[in-house]
C-alpha cells in the first residue's frame, strides 16, 4: 500500500479519511450472491453505469484490461488441455496486483463517481470493515487486492484442484488430472471469449473464469437461500423491528450446528439436542428469537443444509414460532457459526451492544470457552467475530458481537 500512497502524494492529492461512515445495519443488496458476497467491490462497479464509465476510460486500467483479454486469447489458442497454462494466463501476479492497484487508486482523486461510492456505499456496505481507518485510496486499493487474492484462491482450487483449507468438505468435484476437466475448463475460457463485450473491464476475464469454474464444481453453497430477509428469515426479519428488547436479558440465542456424519440423514443426533437446549431458553423468554447456524457441510456435498433442518425440527417437534427462529444456511466451522451470527445480528438490526447467548452441548461450548477456539478465529479469520462475557450454564455462555465480522473473506468462497 506505500507504493499506492507515494503516487497519490507525488500528485499532490493526498486524502485524508472522510468523516466516518458507519456500516449500514441493514441486509446487503446483492445481485448475484455468489459473486457479490465474494467480490462486493467488484460487483458494485459492474452494476453501476457511472462506475464503469470511469473504470473504461482511465488509460491505465484500459491498458491493464486490454493486457489480460490478449492473455485470454493467447491461452484459448496456446494452452490446449494444459490447465496450469490457463491458471498462469487468468490468474493475477503480485507485480499485476501492485500495479493495478495503483492505477484504481488513482481513480478516487480523478473521477467523482468514484470518491461517492468509495466513501459513501462501499464503507456503508461493511464488506471491507477492517480497512475502514484507511482513506479512499488506500480503502478502494485494499478492496481491490482482496479481491485479486481471492480470485487466484478460486482459481486454484477449482481449476488446479489445489486443497483447500478444509478438503474433506471443501474440495473440487472433478479429478483436474482428467482429459474430461481439461476439456470443460478449455470450453470455458472459449465460451467467455464467445462474448468478448462481457470482459470489458479490467478484471472481468479472470472474475469471471473463477466464478465459473467454481459453479462448474457446483460450489453455488454462497448463494443459497439469497436473499434470506426476503425468504426463510423474512418473518424473524420483520418482527424483529418491532421487538422491545428490553423485556430480555438477551437478543438472541445462537446455536451452531453440530455436523452430521451420516449420508441420507437430515439432522444430526447432536443438532436434535441442541435444538431442545435452545427451545427451553426461548420458553424462559431469554432472547426473542433463535438463530440456528450450519450450512451444506457434512457428509461432503449433502442435500441437507443444517440451520434449515434444524428450524424445522424447533417448529415441528419443539412448537417454536417460525417467526422467532432466523436460519444461517452458510456457515461451515465454529469459527463462522459465530461470524455469521454477529453478521446477522448487524444487518437486521438487533441491538449490537446487547448481550447474546450461544447455547449448545457441553462439549462444544467448552471448546468456544476454552483458549484453542480464539486462536482458531486469529488463525483463520485474522480477528475475534466476538467478545466472550462468561459462562452462564453448563451450555450457555454470554457474548457480545464484533462488528469486524461483517469482513468479506474470498479465501473461503463457499461461506465468504
Amino acid at each position: 500500500m506505500r507504493s499506492v500512497l507515494l503516487a497519490v502524494a507525488l500528485a499532490g492529492l493526498v486524502f485524508s479519511q472522510p468523516k466516518a461512515v458507519e456500516p449500514a445495519p441493514v441486509p446487503l443488496k446483492v445481485t448475484d450472491p455468489v459473486r457479490d458476497k465474494n467480490f462486493y467491490l467488484l460487483g458494485a462497479i459492474g452494476a453501476s453505469k457511472e462506475l464503469r464509465t470511469a473504470v473504461l476510460r482511465d488509460p491505465a486500467l484500459s491498458a491493464i484490461a486490454a493486457a489480460r483479454l490478449a492473455a485470454t486469447e493467447t491461452a484459448a489458442k496456446t494452452c490446449n488441455l494444459d490447465l496450469e497454462c490457463y491458471s498462469k494466463a487468468m490468474r493475477w501476479s503480485d507485480d499485476q496486483i501492485a500495479d493495478s492497484s495503483k492505477a484504481f487508486a488513482a481513480l478516487y482523486p480523478s473521477s467523482p463517481a468514484v470518491r461517492t461510492f468509495v466513501d459513501g456505499p462501499l464503507r456503508a456496505s461493511g464488506m471491507y470493515v477492517r480497512s475502514h481507518n484507511l482513506a479512499g485510496p488506500e480503502l478502494l486499493a485494499q478492496a481491490w487486492k482482496e479481491c485479486a487474492v481471492g480470485i487466484n484462491w478460486m482459481i486454484d482450487l477449482y481449476v488446479l484442484g489445489k486443497k483447500p483449507h478444509y478438503p474433506e468438505i471443501d474440495s473440487v468435484l472433478y479429478d483436474p488430472k482428467t482429459p474430461v476437466y481439461q476439456r470443460v475448463v478449455q470450453n470455458l475460457v472459449l465460451v467467455l471469449l464467445d462474448d468478448k463485450t462481457r470482459l470489458d473491464l479490467f478484471f472481468s476475464a479472470s472474475e469471471k473464469f473463477a466464478l465459473e469454474a467454481m459453479r462448474l464444481n457446483h460450489r453455488d453453497e454462497a448463494g443459497r437461500f439469497e436473499p434470506m430477509e426476503a425468504g426463510e428469515n423474512k418473518a424473524a426479519f420483520l418482527k424483529a423491528k418491532s421487538t422491545q428488547w428490553a423485556a430480555y436479558p438477551y437478543s438472541v440465542i445462537v446455536v451452531p450446528g453440530a455436523g452430521n456424519d451420516r449420508p441420507g440423514v437430515r439432522i444430526s443426533a447432536g443438532a436434535v439436542l441442541r435444538d431442545q437446549i435452545a427451545a427451553k431458553r426461548w420458553m424462559d423468554r431469554k432472547a426473542p428469537f433463535i438463530l440456528v447456524s450450519g450450512g451444506y457441510v457434512h457428509p461432503n456435498r449433502t442435500e441437507y443444509a443444517e440451520a434449515l433442518e434444524m428450524k424445522h425440527d424447533l417448529v415441528t417437534r419443539l412448537g417454536i414460532p417460525a417467526d422467532a427462529i432466523m436460519i444461517d444456511p452458510h456457515a461451515r466451522h465454529t469459527t463462522t457459526n459465530m461470524r455469521n451470527a454477529a453478521r446477522l445480528m448487524y444487518r437486521y438490526g438487533f441491538p449490537f451492544g446487547k448481550k447474546a447467548l450461544v447455547s449448545t452441548d457441553s462439549s462444544q461450548s467448552t471448546y468456544i470457552e476454552s483458549a484453542v477456539f480464539p486462536k482458531r478465529c486469529m488463525d483463520e479469520l485474522g480477528y475475534l467475530p466476538y467478545k466472550m462475557l462468561g459462562r452462564v450454564s453448563v451450555f450457555d455462555l454470554e457474548f457480545l458481537p464484533e462488528i469486524a465480522s461483517l469482513q468479506a473473506d474470498p479465501l473461503e468462497p463457499l461461506d465468504p
